[in-house]
């Protein structure tokens, strides 16, 4: 084919040589001339005419609904390419690096053999739907489809990565509405969320003799803090004079290796106050690390941290959750888990009347409405007993009946 040679492969498309030029016809201007727009189209060498006559067709589409403000040129994407994009570009500069760990262990594992080679545009609510209930996971040794809680994570990071699309101008608006997860089913372990306070007394005896895990344990359910904020103490956090526990970082675990990060948000950095109980506790720490120190020399990693592993490196969660777990194993309380200490913690305060506000900045939650999303079913209770409360002091007050309304 000669330069020269024009051949019309669509309505809209034309081929000079092996450039594709594309026009769309855009209606008259006020002046009654016809107004077009233009653009050159090159598809790849190496491919066959019909092949490149596809691409072409796909691009002038492309091209076309840009031109008519449907949508933007990015739609022809890949998701694999969305992928890259969001963690070089957002998340690396965003997120925190046990977030964007998780994310990328998450995006690899679940999203690429499903949605890696779709286009942007291809990605509906349906699509997306359509994962959800077919998608399965390696739960309990078996593949299971997923959970609740495991489908409301993933949606989490598809959401992030489609509403960067959008602020990318790749596509006009996310495809995540609407989405179906699967329902959430509890059993009834799962459904305890925190030891009642007739339960405390026996929980609290099997941790009474001293032990760094023990001490642990008394310290998640004295003070309500989250497991690696725990982890993240150092000794420099703790005023005994004062009888303050600083909380600044959090102990976080990306690949296997150790970091001191910040905590989960700004208002997670806060201050509690230490009772009599646990400041004993942690004195009696304190002396029996300095031994070990001691007999360890330099060979002991972190002496500024609270809580290490025997050698004195940084105490590892997951071998934490497991001795919770082995440690409860055969007792009435195979349903806690760490993160329930925190939840037993709030719900002992919220049912002896510590004000609502005060529970949320004790938590170090964000907001005092997630405080209340949380213990809606605690705080329900309370009020039942403030209406009940409220008639036995009128009762008191008005020795005759109250009239009947």
């Amino acid at each position: 084919m000669s330069k020269e040679t024009l051949r019309r492969v669509d309505t809209g498309i034309v081929q000079r040589g092996k450039n594709y030029r594309f026009t769309v016809y855009m209606g008259y201007s006020c002046t009654g001339k016809q107004i077009r727009k233009t653009t050159t189209f090159v598809p790849p060498s190496g491919i066959t005419q019909r092949k490149a006559d596809k691409l072409a067709q796909e691009e002038y589409i492309n091209f076309r609904n840009h031109c008519k403000g449907l949508y933007t040129l990015k739609e022809s994407m890949r998701f694999s390419d969305l992928v890259e994009e969001y963690l070089y570009l957002y998340a690396r500069n965003k997120l925190k690096p046990i977030t964007v760990y998780n994310y990328e262990r998450h995006i690899q594992y679940h999203f690429i053999d499903y949605f890696g080679n779709k286009k942007l545009k291809d990605i509906t609510p349906a699509v997306i739907n359509y994962f959800f209930a077919s998608h399965k996971s390696m739960r309990n040794g078996e593949m299971q489809p997923l959970s609740h809680g495991n489908a409301k994570k993933l949606c989490c990071i598809l959401q992030s990565l489609f509403s960067f699309a959008v602020l990318q101008g790749y596509i006009k608006e996310t495809p995540c509405r609407n989405i179906i997860l699967p329902p959430k089913v509890m059993n009834e372990e799962q459904k305890r969320n925190y030891l009642t306070a007739e339960e405390i007394p026996e929980f609290v005896s099997m941790f009474q003799t001293y032990s760094p895990f023990h001490t642990i344990v008394m310290v998640l359910l004295l003070t309500g803090m989250r497991t690696g904020e725990c982890l993240g103490l150092q000794w420099d956090d703790i005023d005994f004079k004062a009888k303050k526990i600083y909380i600044h970082s959090t102990l976080t675990d990306i690949g296997g290796k150790h970091f001191l990060t910040p905590p989960k948000t700004s208002t997670s950095v806060r201050y509690q106050y230490m009772g009599e109980q646990l400041t004993e506790l942690l004195l009696q720490h304190r002396a029996e690390q300095t031994k070990l120190q001691k007999m360890q020399g330099a060979s002991f990693l972190h002496p500024e941290m609270v809580f290490t592993s025997s050698t004195g490196n940084y105490k590892d969660r997951s071998s934490l959750y497991a001795t919770f777990k082995r440690c409860l194993r055969g007792t009435p309380f195979e349903f806690m888990t760490l993160h329930k200490l925190r939840h037993t913690n709030a719900t002992l305060l919220l049912n002896n009347g510590i004000d609502l506000k005060i529970v949320s900045e004790h938590l170090g939650h964000s907001d005092i409405s997630v405080t209340g999303d949380i213990y809606t079913a605690v705080l329900d209770k309370s009020r039942i007993k403030t209406a009940v409360m409220i008639e036995k002091i009128l009762k008191k007050k008005t020795p005759n009946k109250l009239p009947s309304l």
